[in-house]
């Protein structure tokens, strides 16, 4: 039928693309049409379906048409658009209704019947007298019609043209289709499914028409589908201006940079990276990122670049990034793989509060109907659809909690990634009960991986040489593509990642308040012993990347005294090296109590920088490359097998390669595969130099400044951070160096943060927006106010003569505790509490009291089939139930465990009481665990009261 609606209707309609087609095909209908609600998403994805499947596709799309596009709510009619020669008309309408919206993207019957290059299908809805019929504008005849407008149109003269008004595929489906939409569901009597010529036949005999007028409609669609000849362009890649050649401008940067292009190794790594962009075709793209960085760092804080961009020379002599990659080993072809058709990746991070301006110069550079941002579809995860099937079916919440905290983990490049709920509901315990009393949640698998909503991309910007609207539609709204970045990519428009960076906000506010430059941020000496005891310190707030458990508790077992450890730290703080003990060994050796030990003397050379401990990813590249004797081909495709985590079926194919070229080096077969061994399981969790460079610049320069400039680097990061919590954290660092700070300041706090005096002191001073009622507007009625010698308002007055926010105590936890029992003892707690934050993991178990509040509540079943597998046995005795919690005080926050034997005793209490951070407790128990790991056996529980007055 003309139209057909698949999941990218988004909560119009239900229907996973390949079902949709496999119906079609069912249907024996020759031709594929796709025509969304408001929505080209599926463009791309639907045109390979249907090229795999041998059938012709044919797009289209519906829109909402009323008479009026300016009445507060239009009555509107859903008109079917569908390309004859081109999409480009497609999406000049859908951008045109974006740009109308009202309740809903719209068009008005005027705007409708102007369409060139479209067939125009009215629906049972139309305003027949707004519309003339044509030879391009028929009716819509389907099970939705109505008998008399049926006759209106017949009367009016309109050609007839089958159509169904399929909401879901197949009829079993409409409860996917209610529980999927939810609140947006429209259930009918009639057929509501995509029919075939016969079911369609049938649900129309109630109109009045007569089999061989009906017959005709068919024949009207069909004909619509053999006219149709649009199909999906592909875009020429842009052509920026090019000032001169590569290589004259490489080696321009190098003179302005400082970097010596006469040492042979600088002048044979720019000839392979020139040679290898110039075979590739990349020159435009380097042109094009090129001139956007060179232009943003004279105006804005710009990133040092993320990612393996980092590892190429050319990067940095063009000033795409700043770091020079030979002093750290980074690999070119970890950013440009050789066995790569597509262009490179240039993520780069600038400055989020001045970041639409780089959007705004793209846009006059090349033409702002050529400049887009790139739309993403959010699709349903495991969690999601379970929560949202259980919330449609009153499933209580908690059973699907514990179904979700059991979820089969995939990687993203397993065939099965979006397919771990089915599993996870037939073969985890929790599931198969869940399963077991509410068996229609099963609904919540056709869920996983059906598209769930769209918006703009975070980061993606994408250009073309023409526009954009002859490849896809554009939303006016957001200026959004209709397309993610694999269909971006099939279509080759050019992406590229900026992306903003609040730390480099911070930078930029901090550097201003010092009286110095993003450059000057730059040039700071990288042996600042004062910058590495910040760290060592623990003084960790405001520190990029050090905001998590895993970096800090890594710290604290180390003394940083080189930027390379800073480097190394970003990389082993992860769940892999954690987990394996690779970061354990890595600090053993960096602290010299256990000796470095590798099978060869070769991976010792190449794993020098890290004490013997394969860390990144660069590394095993280079033991490939340089032990086995690999090519760069062979090489990159080893190291994408790891990051995607593919299986040792895969690595096989080069294990013998591998073990053939180490023995030209003198490695025998034996140690040869130990080593093969070592890198794979190493390759699983190695990570990327070059982003860790990259970042790690990003924290040392947080450091250098909190060592160096620590009022304004404060007073940057306050104002950029919008958790009362964590400016807490920081005022309470602050205080205890001797730092004064003063909430807000009625005569000079303006809208962010500020360096002032206290007492003659330095001092910080909050915005006026810290106060209670005080909003944005109100705030620069003030500074107004202020400004012109006027009194203020009195709204302002009132609210600044006895201000209150959210940061007037930096012990708010411990403060209310001392409201509510100002004498534990007299509740018989006679244990002095101890703060969660100076809690650590001895030799032994030992005891502590806290008074916390609960971040996280969670039931566990301990006979979950993930919990028997750690345990290797089941429990019998009844008692499966515990209880995890995460407590938190005012220094921090740790893990508790109520066992299955203290459940019922003190763990049932918390999980009906509920209500997270919002109660208070005290809290006896064990303190176990490890370096990396610290918890609390709960032994006592009693509840205090509540945090709220």
């Amino acid at each position: 039928m003309p139209r057909i609606r698949t999941g990218y209707s988004f909560r119009t309609a239900a229907g996973d693309l390949q079902d949709v087609l496999d119906r079609i095909k069912e249907c024996g209908f020759p031709c594929a049409p796709i025509t969304d609600r408001a929505s080209t998403f599926g463009y791309n994805k639907w045109s390979k379906l249907c090229k795999a499947a041998g059938i012709k596709p044919v797009y289209g799309v519906e829109l909402a048409v009323a008479v009026s596009a300016s009445e507060a709510k239009p009555s509107v009619d859903y008109w079917t658009f569908i390309a004859i020669d081109d999409i480009e008309p497609i999406n000049n309408l859908v951008n045109l209704a974006t740009q109308q919206f009202r309740y809903q993207p719209l068009i008005t019957y005027e705007q409708a019947q102007a369409a060139k290059g479209v067939f125009r299908i009215v629906g049972h809805r139309c305003k027949l007298e707004h519309v003339v019929p044509s030879p391009t504008t028929l009716y819509g005849l389907g099970p939705a019609s109505s008998r008399g407008h049926v006759r209106e149109a017949k009367q009016k003269g309109f050609t007839f043209c089958a159509t169904s008004d399929n909401r879901f595929v197949r009829p079993e489906d409409q409860g996917f289709y209610e529980v999927l939409t939810g609140r947006n569901a429209e259930t009918q009597m009639y057929d509501q499914h995509i029919q075939t010529n016969s079911e369609w036949m049938s649900s129309t005999e109630r109109l009045g028409l007569t089999a061989d007028e009906r017959f005709d409609a068919i024949t009207n669609r069909d004909f619509i589908w053999g006219r149709s000849s649009a199909t999906l362009k592909t875009a020429e890649l842009v052509h920026p201006p090019r000032p001169d050649t590569l290589e004259a401008m490489c080696r321009a940067g190098a003179e302005r940079l400082g970097c010596d292009l006469s040492d042979p190794v600088y002048e044979e790594r720019l000839n392979r990276e020139l040679k290898l962009i110039s075979e590739k075709g990349y020159e435009d793209y380097f042109y094009l990122v090129a001139d956007i960085c060179q232009w943003a760092r004279t105006r804005m804080a710009v990133g040092p670049a993320r990612g393996s961009s980092c590892g190429s020379l050319v990067c940095y002599l063009l000033e795409i990034t700043t770091i020079d990659p030979i002093p750290y080993g980074l690999i070119f072809e970890r950013f440009i793989d050789i066995n790569r058709s597509d262009m490179p990746d240039v993520d780069i991070d600038f400055s989020d509060q001045q970041r639409h301006r780089v959007f705004k110069y793209m846009e006059d550079t090349y033409g702002v109907e050529r400049v887009a941002r790139l739309g993403t579809v959010t699709m349903y995860k495991a969690r999601s659809a379970l929560q949202e099937a259980g919330a449609a079916l009153q499933i209580p919440r908690w059973r699907c909690d514990a179904v979700a905290e059991s979820l089969i983990e995939r990687s993203g490049g397993d065939s099965r990634a979006l397919d771990t709920l089915e599993d996870t509901l037939k073969t985890m315990d929790a599931g198969k009960s869940l399963l077991e009393e509410w068996p229609e949640v099963m609904v919540a698998t056709k869920m996983e991986g059906h598209p769930r909503h769209y918006s703009q991309h975070a980061a993606g910007v994408v250009v073309a040489s023409e526009p954009i609207s002859k490849f896809v539609a554009v939303d006016h709204r957001t200026n959004a593509t209709m397309c993610d970045k694999g269909d971006a990519e099939d279509l080759n428009l050019l992406k590229i990642d900026a992306l903003g960076l609040t730390q480099l906000s911070v930078f930029e506010d901090a550097l201003e308040m010092a009286g110095l430059t993003m450059q000057d941020l730059q040039n700071a000496p990288l042996d600042d012993q004062a910058a590495f005891d910040v760290l060592n310190r623990g003084e960790f707030s405001g520190i990029f990347q050090w905001n998590g458990s895993a970096l800090q508790g890594l710290t604290r077992q180390v003394k940083i005294d080189k930027f390379d450890d800073i480097v190394s730290i970003t990389a082993l703080a992860r769940p892999g090296p954690l987990a394996t003990g690779g970061s354990a060994q890595w600090v053993r050796r960096r602290n010299g109590t256990e000796s470095v030990a590798t099978a060869h003397p070769m991976l010792t050379e190449l794993t020098k920088e890290t004490y013997g401990v394969v860390v990144y990813q660069e590394t095993v590249m280079r033991i490939v490359r340089e032990m086995g004797n690999m090519s760069w081909e062979e090489t990159s495709a080893i190291r994408k097998a790891m990051s995607k985590r593919l299986g040792g079926e895969f690595f096989e194919k080069f294990k013998q390669k591998f073990v053939a070229g180490a023995a030209v080096n003198g490695v025998e077969e034996e140690m040869a595969i130990e080593i093969w061994d070592q890198i794979n399981t190493f390759g699983s969790w190695a990570f990327n130099k070059s982003h860790a460079v990259a970042y790690g610049f990003i924290s040392y320069w947080c450091c250098w400044l909190k060592a160096n400039h620590p009022f304004e680097f404060a007073a940057a990061t306050l104002s950029h951070e919008a958790d009362p919590m964590r400016q807490i954290q920081i005022l309470r660092e602050m205080k205890a160096e001797g730092y004064e700070y003063i909430p807000v300041d009625k005569d000079i706090s303006t809208e962010k943060w500020s360096v002032g005096s206290k007492g003659g002191k330095k001092a910080l001073v909050g915005p006026l927006t810290n106060v209670k009622g005080i909003g944005p507007k109100l705030m620069q009625q003030i500074i107004g106010c202020r400004a012109r010698g006027e009194p203020l308002p009195d709204r302002a007055k009132k609210l600044l003569s006895n201000p209150r926010t959210e940061i007037d105590s930096l012990w708010p936890i411990r403060n209310r505790f001392s409201e509510i029992m100002p004498d534990p003892s007299a509740r018989s707690i006679y244990t002095p509490p101890t703060q969660i934050g100076t809690i650590e993991v001895a030799k032994e178990p030992y005891n502590v009291v806290v008074f916390c509040t609960l971040g996280k509540i969670n039931p566990r079943d301990e006979n979950e089939a993930i919990n028997v597998q750690k345990r290797g046995y089941e429990i019998t005795d009844g008692r499966v139930q515990s209880l995890n919690l995460q407590l938190v005080d005012d220094t921090g926050s740790i893990f508790g465990k109520v066992n299955r034997f203290k459940y019922e005793a003190l763990g049932k209490e918390i999980v009906d009481r509920g209500r997270p951070g919002k109660c208070l407790y005290a809290i006896a128990g064990q303190v176990r665990g490890s370096s990396d790991f610290r918890m609390i056996s709960i032994n006592k529980i009693r509840y205090i009261g509540d945090m709220a007055k």
